[in-house]
């Protein structure tokens, strides 16, 4: 069982003593409350600023009694966190400030995620995490509050189903979280419970929820029995 710390929307650039000290007394009570339910380790997750995951991460260090700390930022610009470090630097340093594992959670899809990781892993030495939310973000619209409805409206917050992953998408993700040997993965917003059985069966678990797996086989239009009467041929082209 994980404790859980995220932004918290009151950090600022540059930093203040005030809210730095509102945020670390936010961050050392949950952490503290984390602790004494007996949590096995801390996320501290979804923030884009470096600067901010540093603070949570210092609050774990200190009041977390040795428990890992898996942090994770969003990005939600193109190349720099919010206060202006690279992404793979902010990580590589967040590893170096003592981090178990660190990575990226939210904001993006696979589709866009994907590239990041590949150079968040040249940099960083131990396990990398991956938690993209489930639509399809593109290199041009890359975090689903940029993502755009075909008469130029944002998607974002209420109108994102049509950019919705399905299974197949998020089973191609498990592959390449495989082929970059990423050993923290994970599905954000957007998950609903068939995508996240394909993505676990796709990392070659068997969990309780793969009796529901579908069966097409007993498909009216393409199983068995539609195949040999030639309706599936018929109908899907």
């Amino acid at each position: 069982m994980a404790g859980d710390l995220c932004n918290t929307n009151i950090y600022v650039m540059p930093e203040t003593p005030e809210v730095v000290a509102e945020i670390t007394e936010m961050y050392q009570e949950q952490v503290r409350w984390a602790v004494e339910e007996k949590a096995d380790y801390i996320i501290l997750e979804t923030s884009p600023y470096l600067g901010e995951a540093l603070l949570g991460l210092e609050a774990i260090k200190k009041c977390g009694k040795g428990l890992p700390a898996v942090v994770t930022l969003a990005a939600y610009t193109d190349n720099t966190t919010l206060d202006g470090v690279p992404y793979a630097e902010a990580l590589r340093r967040l590893e170096e400030e003592g981090a178990a594992v660190v990575g990226l959670n939210c904001a993006r899809g696979p589709g866009s995620m994907i590239a990041m990781l590949k150079e968040i892993r040249k940099v960083c030495k131990g396990p990398i995490a991956a938690v993209p939310v489930c639509y399809r973000t593109t290199a041009e619209q890359p975090t689903m509050q940029r993502l755009k409805t075909d008469d130029g409206k944002n998607a974002f917050p209420l109108n994102l189903g049509s950019f919705g992953c399905n299974r197949a998408d998020i089973a191609e993700f498990a592959d390449e979280c495989k082929q970059l040997h990423l050993q923290y993965a994970g599905l954000c917003c957007g998950n609903s419970p068939n995508l996240f059985r394909t993505f676990v069966e796709a990392f070659g678990r068997e969990p309780l929820a793969s009796k529901y797996r579908p069966d097409v086989s007993k498909s009216a239009l393409m199983g068995a029995d539609a195949q040999r009467a030639g309706l599936a041929q018929k109908i899907v082209f």
